[in-house]
């Protein structure tokens, strides 16, 4: 991705190595100020930062809108006519930073005290929360309605399968985060259950939350393999506690 904008008489310039990242993984790039002036510009806290904030505030230009998480600084602390400055920088992506949705993104800002320009930064879910969520499809055939970040971690909404043992299911959200090495997985249930307490049989809505956590050896086999078995054992263990049989 590139970036460019001119306050006369600097001219700035981002690029990074990549277009997209993982949860997880490192941004790299590097920005290129020239200065096509007469005169020295002092560079007081000049470099690029890594922000996270709402999208439609940073739009707007609101006040406050983004919170700056990761700085880097030109080494010099002044710019000379009619020359150049690089700045290689190298930000890691947390394990449960936030991921791009609708609503919030992360940024690269840009220039004078980084306010003067921004590069919005796609962050996609860690590769072995998507993996997961295919088995979750192919296995289970439950569908992918929504992914959006959440306080900690990847919320993804899901739409249950038609067969008659989730027909009490009515919708099932999992949050998938990093706790060190372990993968743990939140799964939010919302259930019809039978209310045969009153005269009136009555079907009520209910929320069942359900948790399960996985070590490094549990849910990996090595480097990019998953371990589908164990996975599949820890996912059908939580389905179990809402199937119909154990409902109704």
């Amino acid at each position: 991705m590139k970036g460019t904008f001119f306050n006369k008489p600097l001219e700035w310039n981002l690029e990074t190595i990549g277009e997209f990242w993982h949860q997880g993984d490192v941004l790299k790039g590097f920005l290129k100020l020239k200065n096509h002036g007469p005169e020295t510009v002092t560079l007081a806290n000049c470099g690029v930062s890594l922000a996270h904030g709402e999208i439609k505030k940073v739009q707007s230009r609101t006040d406050s809108a983004l919170k700056f998480e990761q700085n880097m600084l030109f080494a010099e602390s002044e710019i000379l006519p009619n020359s150049e400055l690089l700045l290689d920088f190298t930000f890691l992506i947390g394990s449960n930073s936030p991921v791009t949705d609708k609503k919030s993104s992360y940024y690269l800002c840009f220039g004078k005290e980084f306010l003067e320009s921004q590069l919005q930064v796609r962050i996609e879910p860690k590769a072995l929360f998507t993996k997961v969520v295919g088995l979750l499809d192919t296995f289970h055939r439950f569908k992918l309605k929504e992914t959006k970040g959440a306080k900690k971690g990847v919320e993804f909404k899901f739409i249950p399968p038609t067969s008659r043992e989730m027909a009490n299911v009515e919708s099932m959200i999992v949050t998938f985060f990093m706790d060190q090495e372990n993968l743990c997985m939140k799964f939010d249930f919302q259930v019809k259950k039978i209310d045969t307490s009153s005269v009136t049989t009555k079907i009520n809505k209910e929320t069942v939350i359900v948790e399960r956590s996985l070590g490094p050896k549990e849910y990996s086999l090595g480097r990019d393999m998953i371990n589908q078995d164990l996975i599949l054992k820890s996912i059908e263990s939580a389905l179990s506690e809402v199937k119909m049989k154990n409902v109704f």
